[in-house]
């Protein structure tokens, strides 16, 4: 399958292998692209070609071509890790009391800030 100008660009910036990941931004400066053609480029390099592209998401941060069975599975815990928590935020919002959501909420009153109290 052939890839457009901007899925060739950024695939060749993403590195092989867990030792030299790189990020978003860092591709977004090599190359002249947003953010945004960056993602849609890695994910369509991704589901429609079928090119193992996984992240770290603490450390060494940033993404890289899998290169082995344990980089993929290290890479895609950081996947299953955000699919779990954007399924908690999409039950969370399925359930809003979408009429009084903001009843019991309260701002937290700073210490120590403004005025000084009397210690006596």
């Amino acid at each position: 399958m052939k890839l457009s100008g901007i899925e060739w660009i950024v695939l060749n910036c993403i590195p092989k292998g867990a030792g030299n990941p790189i990020t978003t931004n860092d591709v977004c400066k090599l190359t002249g692209l947003d953010t945004r053609e960056v993602r849609q480029a890695v994910s369509i390099l991704i589901n429609r070609h079928g090119v193992p592209i996984v992240a770290n998401r603490s450390g060494n941060r940033g993404m890289f071509i899998a290169t082995n069975e344990a980089e993929r599975t290290d890479g895609l815990a950081a996947f299953t890790n955000q699919v779990s928590n954007m399924a908690v935020r999409i039950d969370a919002i399925r359930n809003a009391d979408l009429e009084h959501w903001q009843d019991d909420l309260e701002p937290i009153k700073p210490v120590g800030h403004g005025k000084q109290e009397d210690a006596g």
